[in-house]
């Protein structure tokens, strides 16, 4: 990874603030990335502090990767709670959480969360796979892990993989994601890419206002925006208008790899389960973690080699030993 940050900078265009490396905040998750993986992990001596994982769906892929990372770092007593299809009865959940009584309850996915700040108290709550967080309700004693990568690291990435982009397109909602793209702005800035963006107030709108935005960009950034994509059908329109224009797609999972999706930077979940774990082990230390909210530590990177041909962008071959997975 160090050597992937090295040559990112020496393509780099020269400004000083880019030329000199990526933003504190993707540096330091990288710096506990490494720790929490390759540290052991030390509790004062006869702890009986428990921990509760409460996970929407142990049988979402996604979900089961979480839970099994933050379970590997953390050697308090743990329960866990699979909400499945099965738990429906809130009360049940309620009575579950009572009993159990954990100092902290790991959330995964967004129904997870949703019940335990319902019924959790003043307990601690530690958060992960939820796409856009910023639409929930947050407590006093919440923290969690973004789903989304930091804004400044994807960027860096999109410069290096793709130096003669210029002009990134977002569609997004204000009520979601405004923060978000103040900060996606300002971070452009510093690596030489101008954000076009385009607010988005109902799903319908979308069609409308695309088609005025792809003639003016090099490429649109598909961000999780529930506004944006609001069903499957509404991305496959986007995919389409896209395509129709021959402007490529980025994005952030993979299941958009099918659609035609040119370049996708995902967050490594079984990275964020374990950083999920160095939040909870802060807390159980009483420690408190100075970012109530962190960006994913690592990342999974998929290349569409079909797509890069088919839009003729030029590529920097250096880039292509950072991936993940290639489609060709």
């Amino acid at each position: 990874m160090k050597e992937l940050y090295k040559r990112i900078i020496k393509n780099s265009p020269k400004s000083n603030s880019f030329r000199y490396g990526i933003s504190s905040s993707s540096w330091t998750a990288f710096i506990l990335s490494f720790f929490l993986l390759f540290t052991p992990v030390l509790l004062p001596s006869g702890t009986d502090k428990k921990v509760l994982i409460l996970n929407s769906d142990m049988s979402i892929a996604n979900y089961s990767l979480a839970h099994t990372g933050f379970q590997s770092k953390l050697p308090v007593p743990k329960n866990v709670v699979d909400l499945g299809n099965k738990w429906t009865d809130e009360e049940k959940i309620e009575d579950t959480i009572h009993d159990i009584n954990p100092s902290i309850i790991y959330c995964i996915g967004t129904k997870a969360y949703l019940l335990a700040h319902k019924f959790a108290g003043n307990k601690h709550l530690v958060f992960s796979s939820i796409i856009n967080w910023r639409r929930l309700p947050m407590g006093k004693n919440t923290y969690g892990i973004s789903n989304e990568l930091s804004p400044s690291m994807q960027l860096t990435m999109y410069r290096y993989f793709f130096p003669e982009i210029h002009k990134i397109g977002i569609l997004y909602s204000k009520d979601y994601n405004k923060e978000w793209i103040d900060i996606t702005v300002k971070s452009a800035k510093d690596v030489g890419i101008t954000i076009i963006k385009r607010a988005i107030y109902k799903q319908d709108e979308v069609e409308s206002v695309l088609k005025e935005l792809l003639p003016k960009v090099d490429v649109l950034w598909l961000t999780p925006d529930p506004v944006v994509i609001s069903n499957m059908e509404s991305v496959e329109k986007i995919f389409t208008q896209s395509n129709n224009v021959r402007k490529p797609v980025f994005s952030y999972s993979e299941v958009f790899a099918d659609l035609g999706a040119t370049l996708i930077i995902s967050a490594d979940v079984p990275t964020v389960g374990i950083q999920a774990a160095g939040i909870a082990l802060d807390l159980l230390s009483n420690e408190r973690s100075t970012e109530r909210v962190q960006y994913p530590a690592g990342s999974h990177i998929t290349l569409n080699l079909k797509q890069v041909k088919k839009y003729k962008i030029k590529l920097n071959e250096e880039a292509l030993d950072s991936v993940n997975q290639i489609i060709e």
